[in-house]
């Protein structure tokens, strides 16, 4: 059963603004959890701004499904979005955010999609229970 879905776009104009600023490691460190960082540190420029875009717009989706704000509950770093081995992009949450959540480990399903256009990142969560 879906019980939630999440939408959010991003400029990647604004993004890059963000990233070009005095501050742009510390939004990165903010943003990214240590093994997202990880493969958004090996890319070429155009492509990392798609990468950290999709995944600020995918962070932003779930905790809309979820129907919470961003740090309410749920914050950034407890919302980790990796590839599977196909690229697939695959949504986890900690353990800790599942426990203020009130949620069973393995009761709730995150089913994430990331698209990228030239001047927009978008992504969609849905929650199944």
């Amino acid at each position: 059963m879906i019980v939630g879905i999440g939408l959010d776009v991003v400029e990647l104009a604004r993004m890059d603004r963000l990233l070009a600023g005095p501050g742009s490691r510390k939004f990165v460190d903010r943003v990214l959890t240590s093994r997202e960082s990880e493969g958004w540190g090996s890319l070429q420029p155009r492509r990392a701004l798609e990468y950290i875009s999709g995944r600020f717009a995918a962070k932003e989706a779930v905790v809309k499904a979820i129907g919470c704000g961003i740090g309410t509950l749920v914050g950034f770093k407890d919302i980790e979005v990796l590839p599977d081995k196909w690229g697939k992009p695959v949504c986890s949450l900690s353990v800790a955010s599942i426990e203020r959540l009130g949620w069973a480990e393995e009761s709730y399903r995150i089913h994430i999609a990331i698209t990228h256009e030239r001047s927009l990142a978008a992504a969609t969560a849905i929650i199944e229970k």
